[in-house]
């Protein structure tokens, strides 16, 4: 059994979470100052809106009187007039998608995080190796089986030692990976605002281990997209649900009638 100095806690475990943590909250500021709004394509967002509404009309076209679906249906799909007939965009090149890449700026906003973040990690890192080298800072309250030593102990080589012990370097990891729910809670309580999720140490690390691996020009084929949502109009059915099997008008004019008849009784 070990006894852990209280002067450990007060000049190694308490200045590396407060340190940590004020890194990493100058970072998000800092991110958030040269970060650059996001162009928007005016074309891309009407597509989207309009595909939109054609998926919207195919799953609730029966809550509409025959006229009305019929009309919306033409505006889509009528020959030669219709939004998926007239213009459909042309079928994606191969080639072409492997040659584009995404937008330049914000592959370079993005490399921007990745530079900040490991930069300012690498020297965290570096000043808690060569300052605490070999303290152990804590001991978790629940007993831990030895495969969890290399978790728990890395910078302290110590065979024997029990592996509730937690090291300086591993304590900095932990709050690392925990820093960025601790700044949340903090702007969700005092400021009434939410951190960016790109600001998340375990995002960065993710992004600069698979952001390499990423092939360029990927995205959906719209032709592909059009041809379905035209197919897929085609062929429904439509039967309108509020109307009366037995009136040739809807639901909404026997209301009224009945409205109608009551009123002048």
């Amino acid at each position: 059994m070990i006894l852990l100095d209280a002067r450990i806690r007060d000049y190694v475990l308490l200045p590396i979470f407060l340190v940590v943590v004020l890194t990493q909250a100058l970072r998000s500021n800092f991110m958030a100052i040269l970060k650059s709004d996001n162009k928007v394509d005016l074309k891309e967002v009407k597509t989207n809106n309009m595909l939109s509404r054609c998926r919207a009309l195919r799953a609730m076209g029966h809550m509409l009187p025959a006229k009305a679906f019929h009309a919306r249906k033409a505006y889509f799909i009528k020959k030669d007039q219709g939004v998926l007939v007239k213009n459909p965009p042309k079928p994606k090149d191969p080639m072409e998608a492997l040659s584009g890449g995404g937008d330049p700026m914000a592959a370079m906003g993005h490399m921007k995080g990745q530079v900040m973040y490991m930069l300012s990690q690498g020297a965290l890192a570096y000043w808690v190796s060569f300052l605490f080298s070999g303290f152990l800072v804590a001991k978790t309250p629940f007993p831990l089986t030895f495969q969890f030593k290399s978790m728990t102990q890395r910078g302290v080589e110590v065979q024997a030692l029990e592996p509730g012990y937690v090291s300086s370097l591993c304590w900095y990891m932990f709050v690392l990976m925990s820093s960025h729910s601790v700044l949340s809670i903090v702007q969700t309580l005092f400021f009434n605002s939410q951190i960016d999720e790109d600001d998340n140490p375990m995002m960065a690390m993710m992004g600069s281990m698979g952001g390499a691996g990423m092939m360029p020009g990927g995205g959906p084929d719209m032709s592909k997209i059009y041809k379905q949502e035209q197919e897929s109009l085609e062929m429904i059915q439509h039967e309108f649900l509020l109307g009366n099997p037995g009136a040739s008008d809807g639901i909404e004019v026997e209301l009224w009638r009945k409205w109608r008849a009551d009123r002048h009784k």
